[in-house]
């Protein structure tokens, strides 16, 4: 049993395209990761239950800038085969000192609210990415991958997609 108060966000950084958004990103919401499954019941069953589908349901990340950025702006619209790497760098503080957590995403800018603009306020912008490869690294281990046009999908070193790809001919 594990006993131990919880690692604390000490501090993040956000990339995008390879260029770090240090000062301009006050917030990020990190996209959800949930299975694709289907409600089954048959003759003689007591219930329900929910069926994998062999699928990962995509939920877009949101970025909250300090400013309309216009490298941000300029990704908006980027074409599918054309997406862009966007990284969430952080320090996680514990007990035994500090953990690097890193997500990247292969995504593309599909949304841009620019907000209310107010006079000595900060002109905040929304961006929405949606994404196509999701990676979750600690302390440069892979603990998640999953590449939607490739077919892969890793978890804690388990290859969740090994024998379809295979069935498939293109493992």
């Amino acid at each position: 049993m594990e006993r131990r108060p919880p690692k604390v966000l000490a501090d993040f950084a956000w990339y995008q395209d390879g260029v770090g958004m240090i000062g301009l990103t006050p917030k990020i919401k990190l996209p959800s990761l949930d299975r694709e499954v289907e409600e089954y019941i048959a003759g003689g069953m007591a219930g329900t239950m929910k069926i994998d589908m062999g699928a990962v349901t995509v939920e877009d990340l949101e970025v909250t800038l300090a400013e309309p950025n216009i490298e941000t702006i300029k990704l908006f619209g980027l074409t599918n085969g054309h997406e862009k790497q966007f990284v969430f760098r952080s320090a996680m503080r514990g007990t035994s000192g500090v953990d690097k957590f890193v997500i990247k995403v292969q995504g593309r800018v599909i949304g841009l609210d620019l907000g209310e603009i107010e006079r000595k306020k900060l002109a905040e912008t929304t961006c929405k990415i949606t994404w196509t490869a999701y990676t979750i690294e600690n302390n440069g281990e892979e603990i998640l991958k999953v590449d939607l046009i490739s077919g892969i999908e890793r978890v804690g070193g388990a290859d969740l997609r090994a024998d379809i790809n295979k069935a498939l001919g293109i493992a």
